[in-house]
C-alpha cells in the first residue's frame, strides 16, 4: 500500500524526499487532492498558488534527481497568512479595507524560506488586520475548526492552523501581536512558536503594533517548528540537541495563569503537570505578580499601536470593518501619546523585575488560552459575548508578548487545550529543546 505524506510532520516528509521514497510534485499533488476533497477550502485559503506551486515543485524534482536540493526541506509546502507580501499577489490582511491591495516585494522571511526550497501553496485567511483571537470574520471568511467545525478555530492566523491541521500543507506561517500564532495552534491541536519580537523580520509583513508583532510558525511537532523558525531567519540547520527533562526547571504562576480557566484546559493542565513531574523535573509554584501588572498596561499599549497603524484607512471607510474588531480598534483613540509612552516605561520597569524572579528556570508553563473555542455563531449573535470571549482567549497568550518573551504552546491529551511554555528573552533555542522534550515524554508516557 502507497504512504500517504501528506498527514505527516514535515520533517518526516523531508526525509522521504530525502530518501526517494516521494517526490516533491507527488508530494504536493497529495495536497491539491486533500484540497478538492475538503469542502470548505475556499473558507481556509485566499489563494491557492496551484499553477506557481506546481512549478516550484517540478523544479524541486530536478534539484532532488541530481542531488542539488537548497536544503534538506527543499520541496516541503507551506502555506502563509494573508499579511505576508508575495511580489505581485494580493495581501488584503483579512479585511475590506485592502480589497485588491497587490504586493509590490516579498517579504524577507519569504525570501528566507523560498531560498531554502520551500514552495508556497498559498495565502491563508485570517481576522481583519490580524486584531482578534477567536478566528472569526463575517467580512471576509471564517475557516472552520479542524477539531469541530462548528466553533471558532483561533485567530488571528486561523486559516494557517486549519491548513496544516487538516493536511492542506506541510506547516504555516502566521503573525503572532498577543497570542495569533499559539491560540490557532492550541485550538487545532498543533505547536505555534513565537519567538521574541525582533527575532524574525517583519520587512515585508502587515504590522498591527510593531513593537510586538512577530512572526512565527504553525506546526505539526516542534522539531519542524525549530527547523521552520532556523529557515525562516535563514540560518544554518543545526538538528535539535538531546537533553533529558528531568534536568529542566519549570515555575507555575499562581496568580494569574491558572487562575478562571475552564474545566476541560484545567483538567489538561492538571494532567500535563503531573506527567512533566513524573519525569523528575522540577517544578515550583509562585506569584508572578509581573504579570497582572503587565496585562493592566495592554489596555492602553495594544489599542494605541494598533490604532495609530491603521487610523486612516480605518476612518476613511469605517463601515467595512466588523463592528466589535472596529471598536477595538476605537479603544486606541482617546490614548494620548503621553499616557502611551508612561505605560511604555512602566512595562520596562515590570520586565526587569519579571526577569529577576525568572533567570534560573528554563520556562513558565501555563494553559495557553483559559477556554476552550467557542461557537461561532453564538459569537456572531452576541457582539458582548464575542468582545469578552475575545480577550478571554488572549488572556495568557499576550503575556509572553507584554514582557518581552519567547514562547510556545504544544498540544495535550485533550483536544483544543494546548501548553504554553513562556521563556525568556531571546532564548528561542532553549525554550525549543524544552519543548522537543515534554513533546516527546508526553508521546512515550
Amino acid at each position: 500500500m502507497m504512504t500517504n505524506y501528506s498527514s505527516k510532520s514535515m520533517t518526516e516528509q523531508a526525509n522521504a524526499i530525502q530518501e526517494n521514497l516521494i517526490s516533491p510534485v507527488k508530494l504536493l499533488e497529495e495536497f491539491f487532492e486533500n484540497i478538492s476533497i475538503e469542502k470548505k477550502s475556499n473558507q481556509i485559503f485566499t489563494e491557492i498558488y496551484f499553477n506557481e506551486a506546481l512549478d516550484e515543485a517540478k523544479k524541486s524534482e530536478i534539484r532532488q534527481i541530481n542531488n542539488r536540493r537548497k536544503s534538506f526541506f527543499d520541496g516541503i509546502i507551506l502555506n502563509w497568512k494573508d499579511l505576508f507580501d508575495i511580489n505581485k499577489k494580493k495581501c488584503e490582511g483579512g479585511t475590506q479595507l485592502l480589497s485588491g491591495r497587490i504586493s509590490q516585494i516579498d517579504a524577507e522571511v519569504y525570501k528566507n524560506a523560498t531560498g531554502c526550497g520551500l514552495i508556497t501553496i498559498g495565502k491563508t485567511h485570517l481576522t481583519e488586520l490580524a486584531f482578534s483571537g477567536l478566528g472569526v470574520n463575517p467580512r471576509t471568511e471564517t475557516p472552520p475548526n479542524s477539531v469541530k467545525q462548528i466553533v471558532a478555530p483561533g485567530g488571528s492566523s486561523s486559516g494557517a492552523a486549519v491548513a496544516t491541521a487538516l493536511n492542506l500543507s506541510s506547516a504555516g506561517i502566521g503573525s503572532d501581536t498577543g497570542g495569533s500564532v499559539r491560540i490557532p495552534a492550541a485550538w487545532n491541536n498543533l505547536v505555534g512558536f513565537k519567538p521574541t519580537h525582533g527575532k524574525l523580520s517583519l520587512n515585508g509583513v502587515l504590522k498591527l503594533c510593531p513593537n510586538f508583532d512577530t512572526v512565527g510558525p504553525i506546526t505539526k511537532s516542534v522539531e519542524d517548528s525549530f527547523y521552520l523558525y532556523k529557515m525562516l531567519k535563514g540560518e544554518n540547520l543545526d538538528p535539535i540537541e538531546n537533553d533529558i527533562l528531568k534536568n529542566k526547571c519549570f515555575l507555575i504562576d499562581t496568580s494569574f495563569l491558572t487562575q478562571n480557566v475552564c474545566d476541560e484546559v484545567n483538567k489538561s493542565f492538571e494532567i500535563s503537570v503531573k506527567k512533566i513531574v513524573t519525569s523528575g523535573a522540577k517544578i515550583k509554584e509562585i506569584d508572578l505578580n509581573e504579570i497582572s501588572a503587565a496585562t493592566e498596561l495592554a489596555k492602553k499599549l495594544f489599542p494605541y499601536e494598533a490604532y495609530n497603524s491603521w487610523k486612516k484607512i480605518i476612518e476613511a471607510n469605517p463601515k467595512k470593518m466588523y463592528p466589535p474588531v472596529l471598536s477595538r480598534f476605537r479603544g486606541g483613540i482617546s490614548i494620548s501619546h503621553d499616557e502611551y509612552l508612561r505605560a511604555w516605561n512602566e512595562l520596562k520597569n515590570i520586565r526587569k523585575s519579571f526577569l529577576l524572579k525568572f533567570h534560573q528556570f528554563d520556562a513558565v508553563i501555563s494553559p495557553t488560552c483559559p477556554i476552550t473555542p467557542p461557537s461561532v455563531q453564538k459569537l456572531l449573535e452576541n457582539d458582548n459575548f464575542f468582545t469578552k470571549s475575545n480577550l478571554l482567549s488572549l488572556r495568557n497568550t499576550r503575556v509572553a508578548n507584554l514582557l518581552g518573551l519567547t514562547s510556545i504552546t504544544l498540544p495535550t491529551q485533550i483536544d483544543n487545550c494546548g501548553l504554553m511554555l513562556l521563556s525568556k528573552p531571546n532564548d528561542e533555542i532553549n525554550l525549543l529543546k524544552t519543548a522537543h522534550l515534554i513533546e516527546r515524554y508526553f508521546k512515550n508516557n
